[in-house]
C-alpha cells in the first residue's frame, strides 16, 4: 500500500513538472497526459487572486542612440517575463503595470481620456522607469525619451492614447 502511495506521489509530482515546465519540449503523450490530469485542478486563474486584466497596453519608447530608435517596451519585458519566469523581470513588469494603473486611475478621475500628458507625476515615473530600463538593457546612456501609451479595452474595444 505504502509503495503504491509513494509510486503513485512520484507520478504526480512528475506530472505537475512536466505541466509547468520552464523550458520547450515538443507535444508528446506525457505532456498531454499532464495537461488532462493538472488543468482541471491546479489551474491558475487571473480570478484566484486579483480580477481579470480589462485593457492591453503598448509603452513604445522612442529614444535616440545612433539614429532614433523605437521599442515597446512593456511587451518587451512582458514576453522576457512569460519566456523565464525565473530570470527576474517579475518586479519589472509589476513597475510598469502599476504605474501604468494609476496613471489610467489619474487621468479618469481629471476626464482627460487622450492626447498629451503634461506635468502628471505618473505618466513621469512611467517615462523615468522605461528609460532606467531602456538604458541598463541596452547599455546606453539616453538624454531624452518619448514614450507613446496605448491602452486597448478587451470589452469594449475602446483605444486611448497618451504621450
Amino acid at each position: 500500500m505504502a509503495t503504491a502511495l509513494t509510486l503513485a506521489l512520484i507520478f504526480h509530482f512528475i506530472l505537475i513538472f512536466i505541466y509547468s515546465k520552464p523550458f520547450y519540449l515538443n507535444k508528446n503523450k506525457l505532456e498531454f497526459m499532464a495537461q488532462t490530469v493538472i488543468y482541471p485542478y491546479f489551474q491558475q486563474n487571473w480570478n484566484l487572486f486579483v480580477p481579470a486584466p480589462d485593457s492591453n497596453y503598448r509603452l513604445y519608447c522612442e529614444y535616440e542612440n545612433r539614429g532614433i530608435k523605437k521599442i515597446d517596451v512593456f511587451n518587451a519585458v512582458l514576453l522576457k517575463h512569460q519566456t523565464n519566469r525565473f530570470a527576474g523581470y517579475e518586479p519589472i513588469l509589476i513597475g510598469f503595470t502599476n504605474s501604468i494603473h494609476y496613471f489610467e486611475k489619474n487621468t479618469t478621475k481629471q476626464k482627460q481620456l487622450n492626447g498629451p500628458i503634461t506635468n502628471d507625476l505618473n505618466f513621469e515615473i512611467l517615462k523615468q522607469l522605461a528609460k532606467n530600463y531602456i538604458e541598463y538593457s541596452e547599455k546606453i546612456k539616453i538624454e531624452q525619451i518619448k514614450i507613446t501609451l496605448i491602452v486597448n479595452q478587451i470589452i469594449t474595444n475602446n483605444q486611448r492614447i497618451y504621450y
